[in-house]
């Protein structure tokens, strides 16, 4: 079987499809979203994160590390390499106060269905599942269908979390072993959704009118970004898409959240919005009532 790269897996969580769910995030993305929560979850390949507010300057890393990633001044100043790191991992096992950590780690479908089935009765009672999100899941296609597969044997619902940016014949192909589609869409203007996510929307909207034809519960989510996409021509394409199709049985609104500024400290990238504010409550409860006005009939509780 397709080993998967999973940079995080979660059970027991509440936010990612109805009920308990176990939620497996695989990493990689062909989207370059500047406002990302998960920047780990970008690169295909394993990142070393560090936390320095937890680093004890014992230099054990710098002794174990085979790449050269760790230096220390004389001061003790701990400086990382990234751009040195293989993903060994050994550094990681070194440390004695989990300082350092590795985003992706290879899981076998068999190995993750293991552990979504320890909690199919909470699933039973809670109308719970598993839901697969990234990065882009539809980018490990064929070890997210052979999971998929498995998930679906054990007649535990699916939920995938996906930006609709795949090729359309592997979409009705796993359309099948999918209960529910939790569909991002980011924004209108396809020169802004090239700008801003590195590629145009046009295939995001080709899909989306697929899996609705093919009957498909979809969860629109749509993120809202200060500056970007907090406009009133944006707020009526998603009253629009959301009316139209039938499939759509509610729409989520993703408030802004600046926790990715830390965490793309963390792995040693740039972060591309550093001074863009969280949405605070009274100003999500504006966008609300603004996509109300709009006609949206299908926002959940938020």
């Amino acid at each position: 079987m397709e080993g998967l790269n999973v940079f995080d897996l979660q059970r027991f969580a509440l936010h990612d499809g109805p009920g308990i769910r176990t939620v497996v995030f695989l990493k990689g993305c062909p989207l370059d979203c500047i406002w990302c929560h998960n920047p780990e979850s970008k690169s295909t390949k394993p990142q070393l994160a560090y936390l320095p507010q937890k680093c004890i300057g014992c230099r054990a890393c710098e002794m174990e590390c085979p790449a050269g990633v760790h230096t220390f001044t004389v001061s003790g100043q701990h400086t990382v390499s990234f751009q040195k790191c293989t993903g060994c991992g050994k550094c990681v096992t070194t440390c004695p106060n989990m300082a350092l950590k590795v985003f992706g780690k290879r899981m076998f479908p068999e190995e993750i269905m293991r552990i979504v089935a320890r909690d199919k009765d909470f699933y039973i009672r809670s109308k719970g599942g598993l839901t697969v999100s990234g990065g882009e899941p539809m980018l490990q296609f064929v070890g997210l269908r052979e999971l998929l597969k498995l998930v679906k044997e054990e007649g535990i619902h699916v939920c995938l979390d996906t930006s609709g940016y795949a090729p359309s014949e592997q979409y009705r192909e796993i359309a099948e072993y999918v209960d529910t589609f939790l569909y991002d869409y980011k924004l209108t203007d396809t020169d802004d959704h090239k700008k801003f996510t590195g590629v145009g929307n046009s295939l995001v909207l080709k899909n989306l009118a697929l899996l609705d034809s093919l009957g498909k519960e979809i969860i629109l989510r749509c993120p809202i970004i200060p500056g970007i996409n907090t406009y009133t021509s944006h707020y009526k394409a998603i009253a629009e898409i959301s009316n139209r199709y039938k499939a759509v049985k509610e729409v989520n609104i993703m408030a802004y959240h600046n926790m990715a500024k830390g965490k793309a400290e963390q792995i040693g990238s740039s972060y591309a919005l550093p001074e863009t504010r969280t949405i605070e409550e009274k100003e999500k409860r504006m966008i609300y009532e603004a996509l109300e006005a709009c006609g949206c009939r299908k926002l959940s509780a938020g």
